[in-house]
């Protein structure tokens, strides 16, 4: 690797966690019983925690490492309001009023998770920037404007069309071929989201216990067993939060969710003039090619936090920091020279329908295949999923009505992979 690349002490932990590192105190006990058991300390765990905590529920929520340590400390920090999967799609495959209700889903995602942060007052550097969704390929450039058609005229959603001979407005490559603006969506600082997620769980009264994995969940006479290296807990309920982290204690799940690696990248400080230049508007960006880059500046204003899927397969973050860096230099020339100081990666679950989903499965309940987009979703559905254990009919959803099906031939080891990574970038380059 070009020693050029890298600055002279490169960071391989996330750029965010210079403001906010994942908080290392745990619990010192683990209680015997508690109302409600949480696998998993990221936004849907913390989420329902809130949730369930604030209506009198005993909540515990444990996580492997320390809370926040996984995807949501990693991400990019982006807010939307939609799926991967097409309308029509979706209603092939559902029919055409679940697929109304999903996109209705998205929509509230974003609303619930705005508003939560406004509520409770979480200082994340949260903006409504707005997202330009940047189409890769000339040819589907039509196809995108009847998408933004529909969803302006059917559910009222603020974007507009941009032709490619205006993109630089929105973002100074012409790799693109045009897109489209969806202005309601917003960014921001991902760990100090979960930060203050994590204070306002812990002050409403539930306890978190980080460094402690379950390594089973038993059933007992209508209640459950949660086992870890530490004192059992007696649960009435549990709560499967592990998204890209969903392991063998729930067998059943980790059929239906696939982990995906994504990587990003940080820059050096740049001039604000190249700031500026980059990405006009501040918006954040992402593509539609199938092993596509999102990207955006900086919450500070002073460098671009460049993602990708570099590899569908786990890689180390020096060589995953080369591949991205390439990338992001034939997008922008200008960078060419511009040092990495942090390289880091996390893992996204993806479902085999591409949605996300919500329900029970051997008497434990779950909120998991956000797809890579769960900085909204994860929060929202960690709410429902609590609504449903108090018996609440806020908590039903139109995911209620899809089917969260097994992946053949797949146990928790996505052997496959090795066979899609060539198959998408050949796919990105002929479409």
């Amino acid at each position: 690797m070009k020693a050029s690349i890298l600055s002279p002490q490169p960071s391989f932990d996330p750029w965010w966690w210079e403001a906010a590192p994942p908080a290392a105190a745990t619990a010192s006990d683990v209680p015997s019983a508690a109302d409600v058991a949480i696998v998993g300390a990221g936004y849907t765990g913390l989420s329902a925690a809130l949730t369930l905590a604030r209506a009198g529920r005993g909540v515990v929520v444990f996580d492997a490492g320390d809370p926040g340590q996984g995807a949501s400390s990693r991400n990019g920090g982006m807010l939307g309001s939609g799926h991967r999967v097409s309308f029509a799609t979706m209603s092939a495959r559902y029919g055409r009023a679940t697929a109304v209700g999903i996109l209705k889903e998205g929509l509230a995602s974003l609303a619930y998770t705005a508003d939560l942060i406004r509520r409770e007052n979480i200082d994340c550097h949260f903006s409504q920037t707005g997202r330009f969704r940047a189409e890769f390929h000339a040819k589907h450039y039509d196809n995108l404007g009847r998408e933004v058609d529909f969803l302006r005229k059917e559910f009222g959603v603020e974007v507009d069309m941009v032709p490619k001979a205006e993109q630089h407005r929105e973002v100074a490559t012409d790799i693109y071929h045009g897109g489209c603006v969806y202005h309601q969506h917003g960014a921001l600082h991902p760990a100090l989201f979960h930060k203050g997620l994590l204070d306002r769980v812990v002050a409403a009264g539930a306890t978190v216990i980080g460094r402690t994995p379950v390594t089973a969940i038993e059933r007992i006479k209508g209640s459950f067993s949660v086992i870890t290296d530490r004192t059992p807990l007696t649960a009435g309920n549990v709560i499967a939060a592990t998204n890209g982290y969903t392991g063998a204690v729930t067998p059943q799940l980790r059929r239906r969710v696939v982990p995906v690696p994504s990587f990003i990248i940080a820059t050096e400080p740049l001039s604000a003039e190249t700031i500026n230049e980059l990405i006009p508007n501040g918006r954040t960006i992402v593509e539609t090619r199938r092993l596509h880059c999102y990207y955006r500046i900086s919450p500070d204003g002073s460098r671009m936090l460049f993602g990708a899927r570099a590899s569908l397969l786990p890689m180390d973050t020096r060589k995953s920091a080369k591949r991205l860096h390439d990338i992001m230099a034939k997008l922008f020339p200008r960078l060419a020279d511009a040092k990495i100081t942090h390289s880091w990666t996390g893992f996204v679950a993806f479902s085999r329908d591409q949605l996300a989903h919500i329900g029970v499965t051997d008497g434990i309940h779950f909120a998991m295949g956000y797809c890579g987009s769960g900085v909204a979703m994860a929060p929202y559905l960690g709410y429902k999923v609590a609504q449903k254990i108090l018996g609440s009919p806020e908590g039903n959803t139109a995911f209620d009505d899809t089917n969260f099906a097994a992946i053949p031939l797949y146990s928790g080891r996505p052997w496959f992979l090795s066979f899609l990574d060539p198959y998408y970038r050949i796919a990105d380059l002929f479409d």
